[in-house]
């Protein structure tokens, strides 16, 4: 049975966001909203004295730095097109916008610049205008346009505060971080069991940030962040806290006279990263900040479980759990653990994945 598409015309929650997002179906505006958009694209030819289509949107496309992943620009779109399909007169755009998403056409944004730089990079293909990654290839929004059949848009800059506006790139980055800590909450608690110890319960801090978000989701384009940016730091405070935590485990687990010798390092690896990460929580963390915290929580995760593992099977124990059984057997086909001497990187890399696509009890 498919997973159902995402209603525009009811409040949007952090579960429906995520079905939609893992259903891979396309979204699409309610009927009644499609049947009024009659001629959705009018291509408009501007007189030749007047500024270009777009030029107030350039001003703002300041981006520099990393580009977003795709990943977080597909969920972006699906943000910023179900905020706009609120706004009065956002329907237009909001149908492109989910056009881009049905048809895997990622504009390029970046992570940094002013506060309007992702969104205006975002809108710029909307015009035909920046550049989109599609089929794999970095190509002019322009040339996409004209390849599917679709028409320029016209954005007067008096809509831009719709399009402008809005908190729908620190959402992009919250709603995924919000559900890989969810999944490495608890993948901490089985791997602490592995380690012989008790993790630390995020829970409440996590259940308190997600009421934020979702009340954010539904604030609408032009509303004010708000209490956004306190939650996001929450956020990766709590799941700095759960990596420190694992990488004391780790530390603990490594520091009897049986540790294996090849993996004397790891502690202080979990030490390194674990310091980076209360570095980027503290105080107010950008959103692209929280997504690397959250990283380097998964990849805590897999040292403390590389590490657990190879004590486990130099040990034996008699009687374990069938859901630390499975586990482990499930890493061992990923991770040779039990192999004495061995390049670690590639492994730590494996397992930082294996902690984050692994189906957590």
């Amino acid at each position: 049975m498919s997973t159902p598409m995402l209603s525009f015309a009811q409040p949007l929650t952090l579960a429906a966001l995520a079905a939609a997002l893992r259903s891979h179906e396309p979204q699409r505006l309610p009927a009644e909203t499609e049947a009024q958009l009659r001629a959705p694209y009018p291509p408009q030819a501007a007189p030749a004295a007047s500024p270009p289509p777009g030029h107030w949107l350039l001003a703002h496309a300041c981006g520099t730095g990393p580009e977003v992943p795709p990943e977080l620009v597909r969920r972006l779109l699906l943000l910023q097109a179900y905020a706009l399909s609120q706004a009065p007169a956002g329907a237009p755009v909001a149908k492109r916008l989910l056009d881009f998403y049905n048809r895997e056409v990622w504009p390029v944004v970046y992570e940094q610049g002013t506060a309007e730089t992702p969104l205006a990079h975002l809108s710029l293909p909307l015009l035909g205008l920046g550049d989109v990654n599609y089929q794999g290839y970095r190509l002019a929004a322009a040339d996409v346009l004209e390849l599917l059949g679709w028409a320029h848009l016209t954005l007067p800059e008096q809509e831009g505060q719709q399009v402008l506006g809005g908190a729908a790139f620190a959402l992009a980055y919250a709603t995924e971080a919000l559900e890989r800590a969810t999944h490495l909450l608890r993948a901490s608690l089985i791997i602490a069991g592995l380690s012989a110890a008790v993790a630390a319960d995020i829970s409440p801090e996590l259940a308190h940030v997600a009421q934020v978000v979702e009340a954010a989701c539904n604030a609408g384009a032009t509303a004010p962040a708000g209490q956004l940016p306190l939650a996001l730091g929450q956020l990766a405070r709590a799941v700095a806290a759960a990596g420190q935590a694992s990488a004391q485990r780790t530390s603990n687990l490594l520091a009897t006279g049986s540790a294996p010798a090849g993996l004397l390092a790891l502690p202080g690896v979990a030490a390194s990263l674990a310091d980076y990460s209360q570095r980027l929580s503290d105080p107010a963390p950008a959103a692209p900040d929280v997504r690397r915290v959250v990283e380097n929580t998964e990849q805590l995760l897999g040292i403390e479980l590389l590490a657990a593992a190879r004590v486990w099977a130099l040990r034996q124990p008699a009687h374990s759990s069938p859901v630390l059984e499975a586990m482990v057997a499930a890493f061992g086909g990923v991770v040779n653990f039990a192999a004495p001497d061995r390049l670690l990187a590639p492994d730590l890399h494996r397992a930082a994945r294996f902690v984050r696509e692994y189906e957590w009890a």
